[in-house]
């Protein structure tokens, strides 16, 4: 039982930070506006894309390196700007 519990850690963890990096690589006031965004970005559903804000859902490698790079790229940017 302990090996499942550590698995649903992991889980939760990993979801969390594919949550919080989505608010990186897409800035927005709302979870609505943050999903058209990005479904928009990805070429996923907005509610595919909600799932994974509200933890419900795991992303694929191919769509964690999309978002990866978004927010690298916004990182820099901001950067430039003067931004914190």
């Amino acid at each position: 039982m302990k090996d499942l519990a550590g698995s649903k850690d992991h889980a939760s963890a990993s979801r969390r930070w594919f949550r919080n990096l989505l608010w990186r690589a897409f800035p927005a006031q709302s979870e609505h506006e943050l999903a058209e965004r990005a479904s928009a970005v990805l070429n996923v559903s907005p509610r595919q894309v909600k799932n994974w804000l509200r933890e419900e859902n795991d992303a694929s490698l191919r769509y964690v390196t999309a978002v990866l790079v978004i927010a690298g790229a916004e990182v820099v940017f901001s950067k430039i700007e003067g931004k914190s």
